[in-house]
């Protein structure tokens, strides 16, 4: 964006936060942003606010610009289907037009009587990063092309990673010891300083699109990379752990049972999840080791399943379809 000459408020580097917990260290930081986006609201002629995703804080913004006449789009909702009906009611009050990246969320909005359009899944877009070489990429990490890969991606967040690290490396060397043919490859996110997650006997790789089409099996955090990993057909298990405050809130919150996009989109539990204390080393090896050999039925059965959810996620051109609804929002005056 600001290659594109677009005026930056904040950069989204210092907009990181997970849990409760990071709420509050930068709920100081959150408010002065919050009274620098209400001034521009009230000294400039804004004729339309986007809001893309970044719940916590975008559920306040469109607050300020309904309240001040101003045109709201949001762009990758809240997950207001999971958190209940009193946000749902905001959400819906304090927009004009929303735009949806899975189908039952348009379904849910209309219901509702928002005006909703399904936009398809942005990263639909990207799936031309899962192509290329084994031997190509191997050669640039230094792996092996003649030998699976397990690919290790515990988070882009500090907190992320100190939550999963260790139990991702346990996970990762127990699976070794019966199948020493195994190599351990970890996705580093730029976020993450090289010497955080610096461990020997682990590669660690910068290209987490190019580690996915390369792999054999994956042990991910929950999140965009369980979808990423869904397209590339790597078949994998899912992991996530917060801070007990965060998750006793989260607990009594949400409505729906899985964690995994991939579930979520099909309303299926054929990708296994593991949350806070049941995330173990032994429970998360029963569940990758079948992944591990193509010919085991689970593997195949996985694959299967991955086809179906990206079956449902629509069509490449998402963010043109947004740019669309915007225009049409300007135009209308």
């Amino acid at each position: 964006m600001e290659n594109q000459g677009v005026e930056l408020i904040e950069r989204i580097d210092r907009l990181s936060i997970m849990g409760l917990t990071g709420v509050i260290k930068k709920l100081p930081f959150l408010l002065s942003l919050k009274r620098k986006i209400s001034n521009l609201l009230e000294s400039q002629q804004i004729d339309l606010v986007i809001a893309i995703d970044f719940a916590g804080f975008n559920m306040s913004v469109i607050g300020l610009a309904h309240r001040r006449n101003v045109k709201v789009l949001y762009y990758v909702v809240p997950k207001v289907w999971a958190w209940g009906s009193a946000r749902t009611a905001r959400l819906i009050e304090h927009t004009d037009r929303i735009a949806v990246i899975f189908p039952f969320e348009e379904e849910f909005f209309r219901t509702r009587g928002c005006e909703v359009s399904f936009v398809g899944h942005p990263l639909l877009d990207r799936t031309q990063l899962l192509s290329g070489e084994k031997k190509k990429f191997c050669q640039k990490w230094d792996l092996d092309p003649e030998r699976p890969i397990l690919a290790l991606f515990p988070g882009s967040r500090p907190q992320e990673i100190t939550r999963h690290l260790n139990l991702f490396v346990e996970t990762g060397f127990n699976i070794k010891e019966l199948y020493p043919e195994i190599q351990l490859v970890l996705a580093r996110a730029h976020s993450i300083a090289s010497t955080e997650v610096n461990v020997e006997g682990i590669s660690i790789v910068e290209d987490g699109m190019g580690l996915l089409s390369h792999s054999r099996a994956g042990l991910l955090k929950s999140g965009t990379v369980t979808l990423e990993a869904c397209l590339a057909r790597t078949p994998f298990v899912t992991v996530y752990k917060t801070d007990p405050l965060t998750f006793l809130a989260a607990k009594k919150m949400v409505k729906v049972k899985n964690i995994s996009i991939p579930n979520l989109v099909v309303n299926d539990d054929k990708v296994p999840e593991f949350l806070q204390g049941e995330a173990t080393p032994e429970n998360l090896m029963k569940e990758l080791i079948p992944l591990l050999k193509i010919g085991n039925p689970e593997y195949q059965e996985m694959l299967d399943y991955f086809a179906l959810v990206e079956s449902k996620l629509g069509t490449p051109g998402a963010a043109g379809r947004v740019v669309e609804i915007a225009d049409s929002m300007l135009r209308e005056g």
